[in-house]
């Protein structure tokens, strides 16, 4: 399927560059609201700028039915039309609105509207009547090109060159007798003429890059009793400086695309692989196992572990292993995000969607992910009301941005994480029953830190290294008791906690010297505060005391109440209050 992609950002830009292109060119919006109607439509049609601006196109120009292209979403070419006695050649291209293009061979992305691009055909017609009548055709044309200000270029059948306009030669930097008679391929870079004059197919608006400079170009064939003997190309601007123009316009889009690129590249893209996930044990194995044989698949993953057992260096490693290595790699974390917000960060809004959202609109998690992965870390802290609309996206493969009515077809892979117990949640009604059958296609237990002390010292030698480079410190290594203190401490915090001991004790080490258990924090080594010990008699005296005046207190001072209440005599009462000087 044709369709031309423009960006929000640089749909400005697009509206300046059209307004540059001597033929007719007219942009309606997804409404069928014309909204651009530049110089070379007014000369065609006949109808000033401000008479059409606003309006919608089926009142104005009914003979275009450019609706019919924004609803089948398909190119529509060589369409002839007839208007104020002038022949016209209409080609209408959907135009699509795809803010970051990651894969074009992926689901079609939101109408934002079409372009019609309007040839004046009258003049071309007249001079083929002149032909007919008078047989001179060449004659003609060569003067026709002589005056020419556009780029136009003649080949035969074979693709042989046998008439080009001056203007043409002039931005091909190249004189003409050198040009006649030479294969179309050895004068012009990526030229699809040849191609057009043996195929007899119309290519209207094509981008073609010429001499390092950008150009637009029609080709047409030439058809004589209903056989193609050869093309004309025409480029679309008036002159040189057009051309120029063009070039830098075009050069700072294609600037801008990359350097936008490269940003999501880097914000999501997977940075770990299985080399990057440290174990020799028996359990780590088996999981690695089992996470190389899923990364071949396209299922859905869970994976579930204690806080801090490595969950999101699995996901990283099963994106990078599998054939969506090539695609984004998207992560989110369900438990850091407001659930106010949680939505529109998922699924994107449309321009104008709610209060204080970005003029533009923003693309949403599960768009950039389309072709690759979305990491949903956290999956047990996702709020109810987003586990409805996540199920729907698994089921339908669709998103559909918060303000907008169309829905965008996806294709991505998830991975989910969870310390929860989702079972349990299932029963109590906090996760959703569907979602979790959804979700726990593959699931993948990654061990504790305390199921796998022995791989506690090659994690450490690890930790070290890595830690040493990044402070730039040297030291002796740590000592053997460390290592015991560390292989026989319960790790509740797992990878993380561990690394966070081993980072401590390095800032704290001299520069070359050993870590020591004076290094370690108190709650490895069993520290514990000395607290004072009170003799046994000052605290049942204290203790009776309290009870005394508590129940005195609560009896407002009658002193027989309190008396039952305490279970004991009227007399004992007062000897007691006696012994501990309380005064009622």
């Amino acid at each position: 399927m044709h369709k031309m992609v423009v960006t929000n950002d640089s749909f400005k830009k697009f509206l300046t560059i059209i307004e540059h292109i001597r033929d007719g060119v007219m942009v309606i919006n997804n409404k069928g609201i014309i909204m651009n109607f530049n110089k070379g439509a007014e000369n065609s049609l006949g109808i000033k700028n401000e008479n059409v601006i606003g309006e919608d196109i089926s009142h104005i120009f009914p003979e275009f039915d450019m609706m019919k292209v924004i609803q089948i979403k398909k190119k529509e070419t060589n369409k002839k039309i007839k208007i104020n006695n002038k022949i016209l050649t209409i080609d209408i291209i959907p135009m699509l609105n795809d803010e970051i293009k990651i894969n074009s061979n992926k689901a079609e992305k939101r109408i934002l509207g079409a372009v019609a691009l309007i040839y004046d055909n009258t003049r071309y017609l007249n001079v083929v009547r002149k032909f007919n009548e008078e047989k001179h055709l060449s004659e003609i044309l060569e003067a026709i090109l002589e005056m020419a200000y556009d780029g136009i270029v003649v080949v035969n059948q074979e693709g042989y060159i046998t008439m080009i306009s001056k203007a043409y030669t002039e931005f091909l930097q190249l004189d003409r007798e050198d040009v006649i008679g030479k294969h179309i391929s050895d004068v012009i870079q990526n030229t699809r003429m040849h191609i057009v004059a043996q195929t007899g197919i119309v290519e209207s608006a094509q981008l073609q890059k010429v001499n390092g400079r950008y150009m637009i170009a029609t080709r047409i064939p030439l058809i004589e009793k209903g056989k193609v003997k050869g093309a004309v190309g025409k480029v679309l601007f008036r002159n040189i400086k057009d051309f120029n123009m063009l070039h830098k316009k075009i050069s700072n889009l294609e600037k801008e695309h990359q350097r936008y690129r490269r940003e999501i590249k880097q914000t999501n893209s997977a940075k770990y692989c299985f080399d990057n996930i440290i174990g020799e044990s028996k359990k780590m194995i088996e999981a690695k196992v089992f996470a190389k044989k899923t990364a071949l698949t396209n299922s859905n993953v869970l994976l579930r572990g204690e806080s801090g057992t490595g969950k999101e260096l699995f996901a990283h490693a099963i994106h990078r292993e599998s054939d969506r290595a090539h695609g984004n790699f998207v992560k989110v974390n369900c438990a850091a995000i407001p659930s106010d917000l949680l939505e529109s960060e998922l699924f994107g809004y449309e321009r104008g969607a709610f209060t204080g959202a970005n003029k533009e609109g923003k693309i949403g998690k599960f768009e950039l992910a389309d072709g690759g992965t979305i990491f949903l870390d956290e999956i047990g802290d996702m709020p109810l009301h987003m586990q409805v609309k996540l199920l729907r996206v698994l089921q339908e493969k669709e998103v559909e941005r918060v303000g907008s009515i169309f829905s965008n077809k996806i294709d991505m892979r998830v991975i989910a994480a969870t310390n929860k117990n989702l079972e349990e949640m299932v029963r109590t009604k906090q996760f959703r029953e569907d979602l979790y059958y959804r979700l726990n296609v593959v699931t993948i237990g990654i061990p504790s830190l305390i199921e796998r002390v022995e791989d506690i010292p090659i994690l450490v030698e690890y930790m070290t290294d890595k830690i040493c480079k990044k402070l730039d410190k040297k030291i002796d290594g740590i000592s053997n008791k460390v290592m015991e203190y560390l292989k026989n401490y319960k790790w509740y915090g797992n990878i993380r906690q561990l690394e966070n001991v081993i980072e401590r004790a390095l800032n704290i080490v001299e520069y070359g010297g050993k870590v020591g258990l004076e290094h370690l924090p108190d709650e490895i080594i069993g520290r514990v505060e000395e607290q004072e010990i009170y003799k046994l008699d000052d605290v049942i005296n204290k203790a009776e005391k309290d009870a005394l005046i508590s129940a005195l207190n609560i009896c407002n001072g009658n002193k027989t109440k309190a008396s039952k209440r305490l279970n004991i005599s009227r007399t004992t009462l007062y000897e007691k209050m006696a012994k501990h000087n309380i005064l009622r």
